[in-house]
């Protein structure tokens, strides 16, 4: 095995390249003063008693006396397993210092979780996080309110059918509402319930989808692979109050009807 390869592995398990110039030089030198150690690892003189010191606190590198002068030499290889032992270790300790902490953590993150945010969601792919989004915030049983244009390109219908499927499986309710002329679409989602679907006015009908679900809500265009999330309290309550002004005024959809256009 090449030199290289080796300062490669020694560089994986944590050792600085420094570090590692000072211990390929000091297996090779044996006992040695700083003075040769410097010529080997071609190490600034400035550093290299701190160089030293750390591979001593690693137990790679040990120390004695002589005539007034200090002799560094390389502890045996395997020490790199104790080494990597002791890293365990303290990765361990590390472990549940912070799973003691993890709490107080998640309580911030759950203050954080308040402010406001404004996400991008682009392309299949982000259409789809944005609908399992809607899906792992709510709960079975709760509702997700939607006021939607009806005429989806060919592969935003495609992913808007995946969401309720998702949907109707968690058993999240939704309400929906949409321009009359977009019954075909209400025809497919009527079979994914609990679902309440009602036309609107079309001179109410939306020029874009909209979801509003807890305090969030999407925006997004029924023909072009693009979401706009907003995460806000306000901004969500603000459209809530939007959609239950409308949703009375409009016409309840009634199955039947697509049953009769189906004979």
């Amino acid at each position: 095995m090449d030199f290289s390869s080796i300062e490669f592995k020694l560089e994986e398990i944590g050792l600085t390249k420094a570090e590692i110039k000072v211990y390929l030089a000091l297996l090779e030198l044996g006992s040695s003063t700083t003075g040769p150690i410097i010529d080997k690892s071609q190490t600034a003189n400035s550093k290299i008693y701190q160089i030293l010191e750390k591979l001593i606190q690693k137990g790679l590198v040990t120390f004695y006396k002589q005539e007034g002068l200090r002799y560094y030499k390389a502890t045996p290889p395997i020490s790199l397993l104790r080494y990597l032992k002791e890293k365990q270790e303290q990765i361990r300790e590390q472990e549940n210092q912070i799973k003691q902490i993890l709490p107080t953590l998640e309580a911030f993150h759950a203050q954080q979780e308040e402010e406001k945010e404004a996400l991008v969601f682009k392309g299949p792919k982000g259409i789809k996080t944005a609908f399992h989004d809607v899906v792992d915030t709510l709960k079975k049983g709760e509702t997700v309110n939607i006021m939607a244009v009806y005429n989806f390109g060919q592969e935003y219908k495609r992913l808007a059918h995946y969401f309720q499927k998702i949907r109707a499986k968690k058993g999240i309710k939704a309400r929906y509402m949409i321009a009359k002329s977009g019954k075909p679409v209400a025809d497919l989602f009527s079979n994914y319930p609990p679902i309440e679907i009602r036309f609107m006015k079309e001179s109410l009908a939306m020029p874009s989808i909209f979801i509003i679900y807890k305090n969030k809500v999407i925006i997004s265009l029924g023909d072009e692979m693009i979401m706009f999330m907003i995460k806000s309290e306000r901004v969500a309550d603000t459209f809530r109050m939007y959609f239950e002004q409308l949703w009375p005024q409009a016409t309840p959809y009634l199955k039947k009807e697509a049953l009769k256009r189906a004979r």
